[in-house]
This record gives structure tokens, C-alpha cells and sequence, in this order.
């Protein structure tokens, strides 16, 4: 039986080249310019062109072509973007323009993704087929979106209603890296001034399959439900409400020591919101707008660590039980006052409720009797309360320059109420409840401006400069809670930290005219007081986290496409070009930070029809050259050998109004060998193929 997913793969393959060899025989059609891309990123709907920061559109026409299975598989192409798979493949967190993942805002509609106890930053909890598109602000956001926007913001945003009164869509995908099976289904519609949608969907894959053979502990199932109802009132007042659930369990592992993995059995999110909006108040009133919501996510995990260092044997195994309720209002107002001035002024308030519990049993043995057993159980109860006040405008300048500037007051409060726990030496019979910490409390405060002008005297063209500042506050796990996740021993808390902060500068252009398109920029990014993990004396060396840090971020980002008129075909080009410096604060500076200096995707993709199909091809390679990354102490660098890989996928539209399409891939076609962080090697060569149906 081994050899039946060689050949279904060899089978699928010939099917993908039968595909986009009939795409390259049938009759080209002339390209159409579409409706030009509107975003959100600037808090108001406006196109893309006209946006006055560097922004990136996954849209829904990209979601539904592709078979990614997580929201990091959407992610993994754009500019200045780097997907992290934690390890396997069902979690994967985003790094934006070099800054971790800490440093990424995730929000969905609008609303942030909380996580105030991990080693990773925050997730993306949803399901792709509930997702209408998404909008990556690349650069600081904090004025218009808070904290943790140092390298950017996410914004996903969830399908709506529809069009008639009842309308359906399915969808059901297969690939190869993993045995991957993918189902979704919902129904939606509007009628009488009501919107609706209903959808669920769900997710399974196997330990992943690569060239050096099978990842052991990669596997993942999700299932995700979403319901969303709205009522127009009148032309100009709605109201709405809306429920997302997304449950997922998960595995992570390390090639390099088989004897270590992440079990999460179970990490949940649930999500109520209210919002109501009113347009056209009066002449200087546009548009009032009010959500609330409440948000939980609950997390178990399992970490499972063996060494066997000489004569020695360690065993280590932390587990988590994290529940974490959020509670969220903001309130944003639109005027325009006078002919050139637009303002938008709101505020916004958040309420973390943390309750977690930490557990973690060691033993180290030498020639085979224990030399050490204990059990140490950790309780912490925490809040974190954030106010923010923000205003951004836009003023109409003589000979067509528009100025945009900004500025944010955030409030952050945070309370660990309980810090308690109990060490028992299994081997002495004893119980010490000292070392755990006690209940503590912090404030932090930061006004933060941005400033931009952009310029739109050529038809087609905007060209930009701006620059902006972020800030983030440090988590309730950084201030208040050790931890001992992780390969490193203990990680220790710090409630005497401050908050991050930085400085960007940018110049950007947009053309996009007939059969070119273009989106450049490049920027330059100072950061400070970075809270990282060091040695600390004060705790025999082990981690502790400390403000000690910095960066300096220098590069460039370009999108490139042109359509050869009369012949369906588009050359094009994705790229950036990144050199981060990194300063540990401990005399270590290196450029070696685990940043390629490069990332690319560059092909042709050609669109065209025959008889009554519309059809698809696009080939492109995908490049990323070596990695290096120097530790502050230098126990965990590593090197990583760059590597590119060829794909090919095809797709064909067909039935009423194209209602249906077939989409196939096949990736990594050389079956290359390559690796994007330490842990495990990618897929090899494989295959997918999705359906999706519209009634």
C-alpha cells in the first residue's frame, strides 16, 4: 500500500499538465480591467491606489483559487510577509517586515486577536473559506490600530450577506503534502433589508510528507462555524450581529530531536459581536459606527522534552490550560469638514481576563537512579484594560497633494490579582510554595503620531512618503508569569518592563494603467527598547525578559505585472529585498537575525476561454535565499541554505454564470529539499485540487 500515494500523485499530476495544456490550446480573450481593489486599511473604504501607507489584498477571487488550508498558507506570497509554521503545519503566525510575530496585530473584522500567554504571538483562528479578503497594512498601525502594530496589522475580513434571497456555496479540496482534506459550505442571501450567512467548515491533515522523509508530529484538524445577520433600518442605519467559532487541535515537532513535541489538544475561539452604523448624520457627520464584542479563546497544551546528554537523562513536560476572555468596544466617527479636510476620530477599549494554569513535571536521572523529580503548578489570574483614544485627517492640498497625519493615546493598565504555586520534590516528599512571584500591577501611557503626504498629479499614479511611529505593551506573560515551554529551560517574568517602541519611514508608488501594474516601496525601520529573553544573572542564567534589545530594519518591496495585449499572458514579479541588524544590548550586534535577504515569486500566469469555459494557468518559481540567525549567547544559531522551487497551477470556470470551478496545483515540482525554520522540513513534491460550486 506505500506505493498508492506515489502513484494517485503521478496520476494528479498528469491531470494538472492535461488541464493547463487544453488552457494553452483554447482561444485567448482580450484581459478586462476589473473594478479597481477597495480597502479598509485607512479605517474607511477607498481604493487601493489611493491609500497612503504600503498595503497587500488577498481577495476573495485569490482565497477561493488556492488550496491553502490555513490563513498562513494565504498569507505566505505577499510582500514583506514571512509565514512561520511553529513546527508543523496547522498554526503558522506571520512575521511582517522582519518583526516577529509579537509584533503583528491579527484582527478579524477589525477586532484584535488577543494572546497574553505564548511563546509566539498571536494566531489566526478562522478558517479561510469564511474569509472575503484580507488587507496586510505593512509597517507601524499603531494610530489607527494600537498596539502591537510595530511590523503591521492583519485584518481578516469575514464574508457577508449576499445578493438574492438565497444563495449557496460549497467547496472541497484534496492535496498530497499531508493527505490534506478540506470541506465548506454556506448559505447566505438578503431580502426586505435583511442580510445573512451561515457557514461551516472543517479541516484535516496528516503528518506532512517531505524529501527527507515524514514529519512526525504535524498533523491538524479544525472545524470553524460562523453566523452573521445585519438589518437595514433605512438607507442610511444598520445594525447587525455576529458568531464565530473555530476550534482546532494541533501537533508540532522538531527534526533535528525526534524526542521533543507541542501537543495543543484543544485551542478555541468564540466570538459575539454587536455593531450599528448610521451614514450621512448631517453635512459634517458622515458616518457614526459602534461594535461590541466578547471573545474567548481557551488553549491546552503538552510539551514534551528528552535529552540524554552523556550519562544524564532530562525529561521535561510543561502543560498549559489558558482561558482568555476579551471584551471589546470602539466607537468611530467620519467628518468632513469643509471641502478638504476628512477626519476620522474615535476610541476604543479592550479588557483581557486571563486565567491559566501551569504545570510542569522534570526528572533528571544519572546512570539510570533519579537525581532530581519535581512537580511545580503555577495559578495566575490577570487583566490587561486598554483605553485609546485616536484621530486621523486627510487635507486636500493645491497640486495634488493630500497630507495625512495622526496621533493615538493608548492607556494600558495591567493586574496579576493571583501568582501562586506549589513545588513538590517527589523524591524528598517536600513542598516549597516559594519562587512563584507575587500579584503585581503596572501602567503604561503613549501618545504615537504618523505623518504622510501623497501625491496624484499623473493620472494612475500616487506616489508616497510618510513616516509613523508604534509601540507595544508588554504582555501579561512578559511582565508576571515564568514559563518553561520551549527547548530552554525557564523563561522568567519581568514586571518592571517597558514598552516597545519605533520609528518608520517610507516612499512608495502606485501605478496601475491598462496592462501594467506596479506597487513599490521602501522603507527604513529604527526599534528600541525590545523586550527579549537574555540571561539573567539574578536567576543562574536562565532566560529573563529584559528591554535590552534592538533593531534596524532597511529594504525593499515590488509587485510588478504586465498583460501582453491580444494574448491573455502576465509576466510578473513579487519581491523583497530585507537586511535587518539586530542588537542584543549585550555587545552582540549581527545581521544574522533569521531574515532572508531575499524573497521572490516571479512567472507568467495567461487567462483565456474555450467554447463556453474560462480557464487559467500560471507557473512561477519561488525563491528565498539562506537564512542566518546568531543567539545572543550563541547556544541556538543556526544556518539555513536558500532554496527555489518550480509550481504550476490551472483552473477552469464552467456552468451557468461559471458557477463552478476546478482548481489544481501541483508544487514543488523538482521535489526540493528545503527548510523554513529549524523544525521541520517543507513539503515535497505535491499535488492538490479543489471544487467549488455556487447555487
Amino acid at each position: 500500500m506505500k506505493h498508492e500515494p506515489h502513484t494517485f500523485a503521478l496520476r494528479a499530476a498528469a491531470s494538472a499538465v492535461a488541464l493547463c495544456a487544453l488552457a494553452f490550446a483554447a482561444e485567448a480573450e482580450e484581459s478586462v480591467t476589473t473594478e479597481a481593489v477597495r480597502v479598509t486599511a485607512s479605517r474607511v473604504e477607498r481604493e487601493l491606489l489611493d491609500v497612503p501607507m504600503s498595503v497587500s489584498v488577498v481577495t476573495r477571487e485569490d482565497i477561493e483559487r488556492s488550496g491553502a488550508q490555513t490563513i498562513g498558507d494565504l498569507l505566505d506570497l505577499v510582500p514583506g510577509v514571512r509565514i512561520t509554521p511553529d513546527g508543523g503545519q496547522g498554526m503558522k503566525r506571520a512575521k511582517i517586515r522582519g518583526e516577529d510575530s509579537f509584533r503583528t496585530l491579527v484582527m478579524i473584522d477589525g477586532q484584535k486577536i488577543s494572546e497574553q500567554k505564548s511563546m509566539s504571538g498571536s494566531p489566526m483562528l478562522i478558517d479561510p473559506s469564511m474569509v472575503e479578503r484580507i488587507e496586510v497594512i505593512k509597517g507601524p498601525a499603531s494610530v489607527l490600530y494600537g498596539s502591537d502594530a510595530i511590523g503591521g496589522a492583519i485584518n481578516i475580513i469575514t464574508k457577508k450577506g449576499g445578493e438574492k434571497p438565497l444563495q449557496a456555496e460549497v467547496s472541497t479540496g484534496f492535496n498530497t503534502s499531508a493527505s490534506g482534506k478540506t470541506a465548506a459550505a454556506s448559505i447566505y442571501g438578503a431580502s426586505g433589508g435583511w442580510k445573512y450567512r451561515l457557514g461551516v467548515a472543517y479541516e484535516d491533515a496528516d503528518n506532512l510528507e517531505t524529501p527527507k522523509g515524514e514529519m512526525n508530529y504535524t498533523d491538524f484538524r479544525s472545524i470553524g462555524a460562523n453566523l452573521f445577520v445585519s438589518y437595514d433600518i433605512d438607507a442610511d442605519k444598520t445594525v447587525g450581529v455576529t458568531l464565530d467559532h473555530f476550534d482546532m487541535e494541533f501537533m508540532s515537532g522538531d527534526c533535528e530531536n525526534p524526542a521533543f513535541f507541542v501537543d495543543v489538544p484543544e485551542w478555541k475561539r468564540t466570538k459575539v459581536g454587536l455593531f450599528g452604523e448610521v451614514r450621512h448624520v448631517n453635512a459634517y457627520l458622515q458616518r457614526v459606527r459602534a461594535d461590541f464584542f466578547y471573545q474567548q479563546s481557551t488553549k491546552s497544551m503538552h510539551n514534551h522534552v528528552f535529552q540524554n546528554p552523556g550519562p544524564m537523562t532530562i525529561v521535561v513536560d510543561p502543560y498549559a490550560d489558558n482561558d482568555l476572555d476579551q471584551f471589546g468596544f470602539s466607537l468611530q466617527t467620519d467628518w468632513q469638514l469643509g471641502e478638504r479636510h476628512y477626519l476620522i476620530a474615535g476610541y476604543e477599549f479592550n479588557y483581557d481576563s486571563l486565567d491559566a494554569v501551569s504545570r510542569t513535571q522534570s526528572m533528571i536521572a544519572a546512570m539510570g537512579r533519579p537525581v532530581s523529580n519535581t512537580d511545580k503548578t503555577g495559578w495566575y489570574e490577570g487583566t490587561m484594560t486598554t483605553h485609546a483614544l485616536f484621530a486621523a485627517m486627510e487635507t486636500q492640498l493645491p497640486h495634488d497633494f493630500t497630507l495625512s497625519y495622526g496621533a493615538r493615546y493608548t492607556y494600558v493598565d495591567t493586574d496579576m490579582d493571583v501568582a501562586h504555586g506549589i513545588t513538590r520534590d517527589l523524591i524528598n516528599d517536600t513542598v516549597d510554595t516559594d519562587g512563584f512571584g507575587e500579584p503585581d500591577d503596572a501602567s503604561d501611557a503613549r501618545l504615537v503620531f504618523n505623518a504622510g503626504i501623497l501625491w496624484s498629479g499623473v493620472e494612475n499614479l500616487t506616489l508616497r512618503a510618510t513616516w509613523s511611529q508604534g509601540f507595544r505593551s508588554p504582555l501579561l506573560q512578559e511582565r508576571y508569569v515564568p514559563t518553561s515551554m520551549g527547548q530552554a529551560g525557564t523563561t522568567w517574568n519581568n514586571p518592571d518592563l517597558d514598552p516597545e517602541t519605533s520609528d518608520n519611514f517610507e516612499l512608495g508608488a502606485r501605478y496601475a494603467a491598462g496592462p501594467l501594474a506596479l506597487d513599490a516601496s521602501v522603507f527604513y525601520s529604527l526599534a528600541d527598547d525590545y523586550i527579549d529573553a537574555l540571561p539573567s544573572a539574578a536567576h543562574n542564567g536562565d532566560d529573563m525578559y529584559q528591554n535590552v534589545s534592538e533593531a534596524k530594519t532597511y529594504g525593499l518591496e515590488l509587485t510588478a505585472e504586465y498583460t501582453i495585449p491580444q494574448t491573455g499572458w502576465t509576466p510578473y514579479a513579487v519581491a523583497t529585498f530585507m537586511r535587518r541588524q539586530f542588537d542584543y544590548g549585550n555587545g552582540v550586534k549581527t545581521y544574522d537575525s533569521g531574515t532572508p535577504e531575499a524573497s521572490l515569486r516571479w512567472g507568467a500566469r495567461w487567462e483565456g476561454s474555450y467554447d463556453a469555459l474560462r480557464l487559467r494557468a500560471d507557473g512561477f518559481a519561488r525563491t528565498n535565499s539562506a537564512t542566518d540567525y546568531r543567539s545572543s549567547d550563541g547556544s541556538s544559531d543556526y544556518h539555513l541554505g536558500g532554496a527555489t522551487t518550480l509550481n504550476l497551477t490551472a483552473g477552469v470556470d464552467f456552468g451557468p454564470q461559471k458557477a463552478y470551478s476546478l482548481d489544481v496545483g501541483l508544487y514543488n515540482i523538482t521535489d526540493k529539499a528545503y527548510r523554513e525554520q529549524t523544525s521541520i522540513w517543507m513539503p515535497g513534491r505535491y499535488f492538490s485540487v479543489k471544487l467549488n460550486a455556487k447555487f
